[in-house]
């Protein structure tokens, strides 16, 4: 879920740079309709429609932080979601573009130092590296550029303190490293990560309430929060609200269509998971944004419904058509997914070589999602559902 969402949250911060209108630096006309074009192909994942779009303002405005923000969200959307992280070269493109959009918009702030927009746009690109970098277990480097990324939020405030859009970035940092996973708590002494939870979901419902342009952005970061079992602030029909208010906005986006799936699921409105999940599936082919890598996340939404409703042998025919329509595929994030949810229904049905046919299946691939450490204890100890039926959230580890 959180990568679903975090993706979408800097898709709807892309927005912000395009309408973002600070009276001494604006865009003109045209280069503001070829930013409206270009965000609306990033809503709907049309990333060649975005490109040409940016593309252009490059060329009517080189350094403005708007075209190397749009730049680098477009690089990182098409790593994260057109290739599911699977391809390498795409990764050292969203690499390359991401340090080139830095140096880019630095370049424009030395000639406008009291742009508050600029500062707003290089914090959310040192916020993505660190993003980035944490995944790939970077740990020193995540920290320095989430340092760097708090410093341009706060340095956005200063210039101007009703910038709620600034409460975004703050309030992310806040709730995240206030809630550090347990691998990096030595780190964290180290180096001084030091948050407030409160605070930071404080900082993200003002600018859910307040921000011009990251209220939206906003909500799918408290979508997560909110999914977040045995947590305080666990409030899935509030999230499932806030989904359904973003997806009447940006109707044409799946990833927004699936969030609401995913939604659904927390709440247990497990019919309409299914439905919806049909109509996701049949999209695949029909609609021209609803790509084949997407395949997987419809079978996943369906088996783990049934799954959550005790429905084993239900869950294990979704699982397998999930993974013959994925015969032909590279594998994915939500491909290799569906392979270790179909492993779980084999234990429980009694399958158990068959069960450990599918953990070393998902060991055969690099881990580049974090399944191995999981599979291997699944080798070693048969899955069984835990007391109370609880099969666990929809998203993968």
């Amino acid at each position: 879920m959180k990568k679903v969402l975090h993706l979408l949250a800097a898709v709807c911060l892309l927005a912000s740079a395009a309408v973002s209108s600070q009276a001494e630096i604006t865009l003109p006309p045209d280069v503001m309709a070829y930013a409206t074009e270009g965000i609306n192909g990033v809503y709907s994942l049309d990333f060649d429609t975005a490109d040409k779009n940016i593309q252009k303002v490059f060329a009517e405005y080189p350094d403005h932080p708007f075209a190397h923000f749009g730049n680098a969200m477009i690089a990182w959307s098409r790593y994260e979601y057109e290739y599911e992280l699977s391809d390498d070269k795409q990764r050292k493109v969203f690499e390359q573009i991401l340090d080139d959009s830095i140096a880019g918009i630095k370049r424009w702030i030395k000639k406008n130092p009291d742009d508050s927009n600029a500062y707003m746009g290089i914090g959310a690109l040192y916020g993505l590296r660190a993003m980035f970098t944490m995944r790939n277990r970077s740990w020193i480097t995540a920290y320095f550029s989430g340092r760097k990324a708090i410093k341009n939020l706060e340095k956005s405030l200063e210039i101007d303190p009703t910038y709620y859009d600034a409460y975004f970035g703050l309030g992310i940092y806040q709730y995240y490293a206030g809630t550090l996973p347990s691998v990096i708590k030595v780190l964290a002494k180290i180096v001084a990560i030091k948050g407030n939870p409160d605070e930071g979901v404080k900082q993200l419902n003002l600018a859910r309430e307040k921000a011009h342009f990251t209220s939206d952005s906003a909500k799918l970061i408290l979508i997560e929060i909110q999914n977040t079992r045995n947590s305080k602030y666990y409030d899935p029909e509030k999230s499932l609200q806030y989904i359904r208010e973003l997806r009447a906005k940006y109707p044409k986006n799946p990833l927004m269509h699936y969030v609401e799936i995913i939604c659904l699921y927390e709440t247990g409105h497990y019919k309409e998971v299914t439905e919806q999940a049909q109509q996701f599936l049949a999209l695949i082919g029909k609609d021209p944004f609803y790509k084949d890598i997407y395949i997987s996340r419809a079978y996943t939404a369906l088996g783990t419904s049934q799954m959550a409703q005790g429905n084993f042998e239900a869950a294990k025919t979704l699982f397998e058509q999930g993974h013959k329509a994925l015969e032909k595929q590279e594998p994915s994030r939500w491909g290799v997914w569906n392979e270790f949810r179909l492993g779980e229904v084999y234990d429980v049905l009694g399958e158990r070589e068959k069960a450990k046919a599918q953990y070393k299946y998902v060991l055969s691939f690099k881990d580049k999602w974090g399944f191995d450490d999981a599979a291997k204890a699944l080798l070693k100890t048969p899955y069984s559902v835990p007391e109370g039926g609880d099969v666990g959230p929809l998203p993968p580890l």
